[in-house]
């Protein structure tokens, strides 16, 4: 049974992935093309299968998320196999950078999976109901990707048909957002809050998405569009609204979203497919569109038998509060040499080759059970963790950050919502009375702790920092690399060095480079 639908789904990327060049008039009776193939419910179904397998391949390695590294939460080895991070982490990729190539192939990918189904769908014989689940799916993965493009590389071509156009103007900035916002309006609109049978619902949770987990996705695309470049701050009311929404849901017991009551169950494999998790990317053999993720030893240092991709800033680290989540998101101590010979000393992270934090968030215990920092870690390099694009303690915290900038002074409902994710991070309630600028401020700084070093997150450090204008200062301080004190007598300093002939570009600095390969074909992809 599995295989048929592995077979089917084969097929119907096939079938999305067909050029409709009409450079070639070719008839085109016997095909499988997007036009002729929805004719069935199960070729529907196929169809969406396929679109969540290219949706898979947005994340299934850390290349397409490279763009996280201008963060300043995550650096990287500076020598190594880690040259394409490096050259992110210090704001001067070039256009051969893998990432910025796998990040504009990976979207564009799932963007033209989804433009098969979106064009084609409704002429399938089926419900509206269910012409109307496969439309969601399909706008929600196209508006997302979209978002991802536009904050990575600025202007970009729109492409809402599955043409092969190598000659497609550029869309501004605000176009792209327009296009994002209608999908994503669309989707709150034809969505269900909830699916009963696999695979759109799986283990209590709803895999598919939801109008809820659109409602939320929109309050992130509103905040984005509040900051930089755009500015318009009229949209944090809007992020506000949609974020209240779920929230109140929640509340009401209409949507299912929770708050883990302990931290380090947030992204742990035994809570895989948590609740808290709002939007999430599925990795399991359990699913008709199979796929890994291969991050299990992303974290892990080369040192100690890992790939080292993402390792934590040293001043990120020191200013990150104490208690329950800075302990699920570092290795408190680091078991020397990942326990090879039986050794069991524990040692600070200043004491390893690498002298930075080590992020746990995707490691892995022997067994694929849960990660103890004080037994060794598997060196399985895929495993099925689900990655989560949006927890609730992000809308929670969406809502509290664009209440306040809209309205001028935080309420009631603004405090509440930065508490209970304070309190769960084992902090006291925020001083209350604060003026409507330093509690946004508060809000984005616990942001900043809810996702650091998880570069799968849809809202990064770095797209806060974006947000709020604030790449530069991160350039800046990595250009004056001053060292830190770690421990008493412990000074460090990071390993990642601007080079002295690299200057702050503006715009050119913040997005990446357009891949040469694209820049050759569309002459309009161009800084």
């Amino acid at each position: 049974m599995k295989l048929r639908y592995i077979l089917y789904s084969a097929l119907a990327m096939a079938a999305l992935a067909t050029s409709c060049s009409d450079a070639l008039n070719e008839d085109p009776k016997g095909k499988l093309t997007p036009e002729t193939f929805f004719s069935t419910q199960d070729e529907l179904n196929m169809g969406t299968y396929a679109l969540y397998r290219k949706v898979c391949d947005m994340q299934t390695n850390t290349n397409p998320m490279m763009a996280a590294w201008q963060g300043d939460d995550i650096t990287t080895n500076p020598g190594s196999n880690k040259q394409d991070l490096a050259d992110v982490d210090a704001f001067h990729p070039s256009d051969g950078n893998k990432g910025a190539k796998w990040l504009w192939e990976t979207s564009y990918k799932v963007i033209k999976a989804a433009n098969g189904i979106i064009n084609n769908a409704e002429k399938c014989p089926t419900t509206p109901e269910e012409i109307n689940i496969a439309m969601g799916q399909a706008k929600f993965w196209r508006a997302l990707n979209y978002f991802y493009l536009v904050r990575r590389f600025g202007p970009i071509p729109l492409t809402l048909k599955g043409d092969v156009d190598y000659s497609r103007p550029l869309a501004t900035v605000e176009e792209v957002y327009t296009q994002i916002v209608s999908d994503l309006k669309d989707c709150v609109n034809i969505l269900p809050t909830s699916y009963s049978k696999a695979p759109r619902h799986i283990n209590n949770t709803n895999i598919y998405i939801t109008k809820q987990a659109a409602e939320a996705t929109l309050a992130s695309v509103y905040m984005a569009m509040a900051g930089w470049p755009l500015n318009k701050t009229a949209y944090y009311k809007e992020a506000a609204a949609m974020a209240k929404d779920v929230i109140e849901g929640v509340k009401s017991g209409k949507y299912e979203y929770i708050l883990e009551p302990e931290y380090k169950h947030v992204y742990s494999v035994s809570h895989n497919n948590t609740n808290e998790t709002v939007v999430g990317i599925s990795f399991s053999g359990s699913f008709t569109w199979d796929e890994d993720s291969e991050m299990s030893k992303s974290n892990l240092f080369e040192s100690l038998g890992g790939w080292g991709d993402g390792w934590g800033t040293i001043k990120f680290w020191k200013d990150f509060p104490a208690g329950p989540r800075k302990d699920a998101t570092y290795n408190p101590k680091i078991l020397k040499n990942n326990g090879r010979k039986d050794e069991t000393e524990l040692i600070d992270w200043w004491q390893t080759e690498e002298c930075h934090p080590m992020f746990s968030l995707f490691t892995m215990g022997k067994g694929d059970v849960d990660y103890d920092y004080t037994k060794p870690a598997s060196y399985t390099s895929t495993n099925g963790h689900r990655h989560r694009l949006i927890r609730y303690s992000e809308v929670l915290l969406w809502y509290a950050e664009a209440q306040a900038r809209a309205e001028g002074t935080p309420n009631t409902l603004a405090y509440e919502c930065i508490n209970k994710v304070r309190n769960r991070a084992g902090l006291p309630n925020l001083t209350s009375g604060l003026s409507g600028e330093a509690f946004a401020e508060a809000c984005f700084k616990e942001h900043g702790w809810e996702v650091a070093g998880y570069w799968n997150a849809l809202v990064t450090r770095r797209d806060d920092l974006m947000r709020l204008n604030r790449l530069e200062q991160t350039f800046n301080d990595r250009v004056k690399n001053e060292p830190i004190e770690v421990a008493p007598g412990v000074l460090v300093k990071e390993t990642v060095l601007v080079p002295a002939n690299v200057k702050w570009q503006g715009e050119k600095s913040i997005y990446l480079p357009y891949p040469a390969f694209d820049a050759e074909l569309n002459r309009n992809l161009k800084r």
